[in-house]
């Protein structure tokens, strides 16, 4: 378990981003890696001090690393992850955050959002990746599958959690699932996607719950109460499925339930740009976004609270 190897890597990915913003104006960026098979797509958003979104960025050559960070982080049972979510402020520090349990683009709250021109990753293409990297049976999604027969490999390592890295590849979790009280989202744009986040945010917790405490692998864990425990679940899967999109994500979230007549209406809404960045978004419209956020919260609460009962339970 080579972890320097691994750090390594992704410092030397962060460093790859700052040299490509070395001529813009830019407070915090985030990069987003793509690989599955033969696909491998990269963007990259920032935002200046004052939260507005930077335009024509240069394309970061990270490709070569991430595609080393991909199999240093494999696992003969667990595979590797399928997407990097690199978020860099201007001081040098940063997060990374792994997705190797959902589909990218067929999620329609990943962060990586097909606009009509780019190559999605299809059943071929997580087949080989599979046959490439594979996984134990109980480690595959329902939705991945291939004729790659799981084996160990003696040149791969385990992939690890650093103080910067969550969302590495994990068996997968149970389903989170609607409310009764909100089955009209049943199916409706993004929603899918919530729950989705929700269960691997709730899997991935490195905290156990009291009273009442959940059951962790990790003797060290501190306990939390579940409203605590809910709370940190949901901070998660807001910067999962939220923070890192245009506020456009936001907004088709909030349209839906209100359509769905889960939510009420936001006076003004339309005045917002979707264009924007959400931190851009929240200055621009400081009586509309707050309240778009907290409404959507509110389901995130509901769903959150429900799933987190059923695993107690």
């Amino acid at each position: 378990m080579d972890v320097a190897r691994q750090q390594d890597l992704q410092n030397q990915i962060a460093a790859r981003v700052a040299e490509s913003l070395v001529d813009v104006d830019w407070a915090e960026a985030t990069l987003f890696l793509l690989q599955v098979g033969e696909v491998s797509r990269t963007w990259l958003d920032a935002l200046d001090a004052a939260g507005s979104t930077k335009q024509d960025l240069p394309t970061p050559d990270v490709e070569a690393l991430g595609t080393q960070l991909r199999e240093a982080m494999a696992d003969p049972e667990r595979g590797t992850w399928f997407s990097l979510v690199l978020t860099l402020t201007s001081d040098g520090s940063f997060t990374a955050r792994f997705n190797g349990e959902r589909r990218v683009f067929d999620d329609a709250a990943s962060p990586f959002e097909a606009t009509g021109d780019e190559v999605v990753p299809t059943d071929a293409d997580y087949a080989a990746d599979l046959a490439r990297f594979p996984r134990a049976e109980k480690y595959r999604p329902e939705w991945l599958s291939g004729d790659a027969a799981p084996a160990a490999s003696a040149t791969t390592t385990a992939p690890v959690a650093t103080a910067t890295t969550t969302n590495a590849p994990v068996a997968t979790p149970p389903a989170a699932a609607l409310p009764g009280s909100l089955s009209p989202l049943d199916g409706r744009w993004g929603w899918p996607g919530v729950l989705a986040s929700v269960a691997q945010q709730t899997a991935a917790s490195p905290v156990a719950s009291s009273p009442d405490t959940t059951p962790t692998d990790d003797p060290d864990a501190p306990e939390l109460s579940l409203g605590q425990l809910a709370l940190r679940v949901r901070d998660a899967v807001v910067l999962d499925v939220i923070a890192p999109h245009r506020v456009a994500t936001l907004l088709r979230l909030h349209a839906e339930a209100v359509a769905a007549g889960v939510l009420p209406a936001v006076d003004a809404v339309e005045s917002v740009d979707p264009e924007r960045g959400l931190e851009e978004a929240r200055v621009a419209s400081p009586e509309v976004v707050p309240a778009v956020e907290a409404a959507v919260a509110s389901i995130v609460d509901t769903i959150v609270a429900e799933h987190l009962r059923a695993v107690v339970a």
